[in-house]
């Protein structure tokens, strides 16, 4: 179930459950977030919902696995590698910059990951 709300002020998208996604009104039809986010729900559904949500919470390095396998589906709809970059490395606490991000989404060596 997608629903649209504007309670949802800190981010553009937010998956909750695997069958439960939230979206910003702003982004309704957005191909590339819906696609981020159900990138989610599939991660929420292989690794289970507890675990997954264990796992963003508490680990850097499993959130920053999560989001660049979203944002990966989200540059495959037209978001940049400049835009995703700056969105990891901004808007998730892991303690990177903007080139380990780009390093991250583009898989190169030398991209920090800790956990």
């Amino acid at each position: 179930m997608i629903v649209h709300s504007r309670m949802l002020v800190w981010a553009c998208g937010m998956t909750v459950t695997p069958r439960l996604i939230i979206i910003h009104p702003r982004f309704r039809g957005h191909p590339g977030l819906l696609a981020h986010e159900k990138v989610h729900a599939e991660q929420m559904r292989r690794d289970g919902l507890l675990r997954f949500w264990w796992r963003y919470a508490s680990s850097r390095r499993h959130r920053l696995a999560y989001e660049v396998e979203a944002y990966r589906v989200s540059m495959a709809h037209g978001c940049t590698l400049a835009s995703a970059a700056r969105t990891l490395a901004t808007g998730y606490w892991l303690g990177i910059d903007e080139q380990q991000a780009r390093h991250a989404l583009l898989d190169l060596p030398h991209s920090r990951r800790s956990a």
